[in-house]
């Protein structure tokens, strides 16, 4: 009968499903048998139904009395329930048609699509289906995949709803993935249709998908994780040991794991497939990866692998949302988690339930966290990531009475890290950084300008506080009220201070051209830090010297190069003094050196751009910045490049070192620096010297 079982199909179906025709069974049948005479003496075989419906799918029997259907179709159920399971579908698979040349009816291929589907519904039907299209194969085209997704998710005629359909397919599909997953079969053809299955499902009926898949996968482990109650004797978890109850077995959370690594990297590549698995996990991954990393664990790279696929489809604006929720979720910040990762007996991981409240919570690692960062390679996650770094430490600071101070050095040491390990990535976008530095330099020296005035008051007037109303204004009265609130400390604001220095000078290295908002900024913030010069802490003093002189030249560069982008006939100049400015922006001594070498030789050579001016007062401005340097190598150098500009310029240029000269508000050893300078133009000049004898008499 199996032989036959195609033919037998064929000529049952006809009989119960075939709609009626003009044709006549006979001469369909004395059609297909003169054809077969023509093609031979002898016919090869005798005329079936089947060689009928494959000849002439026009030629359908009529006529057919209602109790005879009724008869034909138990007959064809008896068949089709005795029959092998394999050569039921092999049969079915026939009569669906396999050339173009010869088309299969509607009502044909939807009788037996049908069929197909209550293979489904039995017992390892999806197995079933598997391994009859799959087989031992090596490997399984698309359009076989194609194939088997749109006949596991045909949903029979006698299922009332789709909802029905996958309670009871989704049970199969899973198991069977997880079956593969422990046999570490996850590569193989059978593994490969099964998460394409899933992900068309996942696209199709989303809702649905979570509900019998997403969630039977995902669930345990969401639920213990977001456990508020601590685990109680009582229970039905039990243990001997004084170890906190272990929640979710080391094999377990390997097999979660490698499941959903199988469904991501080995499916099709669709953002919704991963999204929808992976949205919820995405902080309690993280948390999973850093024990990972701690415990040295075996299960680092596969739960890296979900994280960075999952970056990599989803929007920037998304990710800082999940790694918000990573960084300031406010039960690891209140250190009231009641579930935590804990190092398994063979290399793995496991999650535990503590019984009781304990301080021994393990906080975030921010190298782990840079290290992870970088390692997504997406600049623009960095950058923007840094920003929002930079804004929630700010906001920490200006509530800092009800923030842990633990959150906000975290918070300090992602910064400082993102800048030593990250610098060139974050700092693509330097608009928003300057932006943050500008505000934050501004405002201390804003605050420390009140507190001055605040204490001068006091000391001269001997008035309270509270009457500093008829003193100052309104506007500065409720600043310096401000600065009597509890939340303001000066580490904190000192902190805050040294990091937008940092950032200044981070942007000005990492960035040859500045957009004209950018350039705006840093003018705006030479002058506070000019003031920042004169800070009792030195170490903010050369900060701010170095951070100045950075922005001089770079503000400089870009001067002269917009202000003669329309003259030919100075590109050459232009390009040395560009090349000046950069090498003076240089960590090297030597390199620096060289550009104080590059301007003295423009100053001698009387080059236009620096012989009036703004060039020639941004020249002076440079050679006295670098006069104040600590290295010798340096303001030697800057000495000389001064005494060239006395030989050329003469009057304009001692009249202002004679002003910086006398001024008592400078340093000593800067003032003495100034008068080498001016030494060695008195010497140069010789019987010269009346000439500009007045210009160093000084009151």
């Amino acid at each position: 009968m199996n032989r036959h079982l195609p033919d037998l199909y064929a000529a049952l179906l006809q009989l119960i499903y075939a709609p009626l025709s003009a044709y006549d069974y006979t001469k369909a049948v004395e059609a297909v048998e003169a054809k077969n005479v023509s093609q031979s003496a002898m016919p090869s075989k005798i005329t079936t139904p089947a060689d009928l419906f494959l000849t002439n799918p026009g030629a359908i029997m009529s006529g057919i009395s209602q109790k005879d259907k009724e008869k034909c179709s138990r007959a064809f159920m008896w068949l089709f329930e005795k029959s092998d399971v394999y050569r039921a579908m092999e049969s079915l698979m026939l009569l669906l048609g396999t050339s173009p040349l010869h088309p299969v009816p509607v009502w044909m291929r939807s009788i037996c699509g049908r069929y197909l589907s209550r293979i489904l519904l039995r017992p390892n039907g999806i197995a079933i289906v598997l391994d009859f299209t799959i087989g031992d194969s090596d490997q399984v085209q698309f359009s076989q995949l194609e194939k088997i997704a749109k006949l596991i998710m045909s949903v029979p005629q006698q299922i009332p709803s789709v909802e029905s359909y996958y309670a009871i397919i989704a049970p199969q599909l899973l198991g069977l993935l997880q079956s593969v997953v422990r046999a570490s079969q996850q590569k193989t053809p059978k593994a490969q249709a099964i998460t394409f299955v899933i992900g068309r499902m996942i696209i199709k009926h989303t809702s649905l998908t979570k509900e019998y898949i997403i969630d039977k996968v995902v669930g345990p482990l969401t639920t213990y994780w977001h456990q508020e109650e601590y685990y109680k004797e009582g229970d039905t978890l039990t243990s001997l040991t004084t170890l906190d109850p272990q929640v979710i077995a080391e094999e377990d959370l390997k097999t979660l794991l490698h499941t959903l690594h199988c469904i991501m990297v080995g499916g099709e590549p669709s953002p919704l497939v991963i999204q929808s698995f992976l949205t919820t996990l995405v902080p309690i991954f993280y948390h999973l990866y850093e024990s990972s990393i701690k415990y040295k664990s075996n299960l680092r790279e596969t739960v890296l692998d979900l994280l960075t696929t999952y970056f990599r489809i989803t929007s920037t604006r998304e990710i800082i949302g999940d790694l918000k929720r990573v960084l300031l979720d406010t039960v690891d910040l209140s250190h009231s988690r009641v579930a935590y990762f804990a190092p398994g007996p063979t290399g793995g991981v496991v999650l535990r339930l503590r019984r009781k409240v304990s301080s021994n919570h393990m906080s975030m690692d921010p190298k782990i966290m840079i290290e992870f960062l970088g390692g997504i390679g997406s600049p623009d996650l960095c950058g923007d990531f840094f920003v929002f770094l930079l804004n929630e430490y700010t906001a920490m600071q200006t509530v800092s009475q009800d923030t842990d101070p633990k959150s906000i050095l975290m918070m300090l040491h992602l910064i400082m890290g993102m800048l030593d390990a990250l610098g060139p990535e974050i700092l693509k976008k330097p608009t928003q950084v300057v932006a943050f530095a500008n505000n934050v330099v501004t405002e201390y020296v804003d605050r420390k300008a009140l507190q001055s005035q605040s204490q001068s008051q006091k000391q001269s007037s001997g008035v309270s506080f509270h009457t500093l109303a008829n003193i100052v204004s309104e506007e500065d009265k409720e600043a310096i009220e401000d600065l009597q609130d509890d939340t303001y400390t000066p580490e904190d604001d000192f902190e805050s201070l040294l990091l937008a220095i940092n950032l200044l000078r981070a942007v000005i290295h990492e960035n040859d051209d500045l957009d004209s908002q950018t350039i705006q900024l840093f003018e705006s913030v030479i002058e506070p830090l000019k003031q920042l010069e004169k800070h009792d802490a030195e170490v903010v003093q050369a900060s701010a010297h170095e951070v100045i002189l950075a922005v001089t030249t770079c503000l400089s560069a870009q001067r002269v190069s917009d202000a003669h982008s329309k003259l030919p006939s100075m590109e050459a100049s232009k390009k040395k003094y560009q090349e000046a400015m950069k090498a003076l922006q240089d960590d090297l001594l030597p390199v620096r050196a060289h550009g104080i070498g590059m301007l003295k030789e423009m100053v001698l050579s009387r080059d236009p751009l620096v012989s009036s001016g703004s060039g020639l007062d941004n020249v002076l401005d440079i050679f006295v910045r670098l006069l104040q340097d600590e290295d010798s190598f340096i303001y030697l150098n800057a000495v000389k490049g001064l005494s060239a500009l006395t030989d050329i310029h003469g009057n304009s240029i001692i009249i202002k070192l004679g002003i910086f000269y006398s001024n008592d508000e400078e340093k000593l050893e800067n003032r003495l620096r100034i008068g080498e300078a001016l030494l060695q133009t008195v010497q140069r000049c010789g019987d010269a010297l009346s000439k500009y004898g007045k210009w160093y008499c000084v009151d």
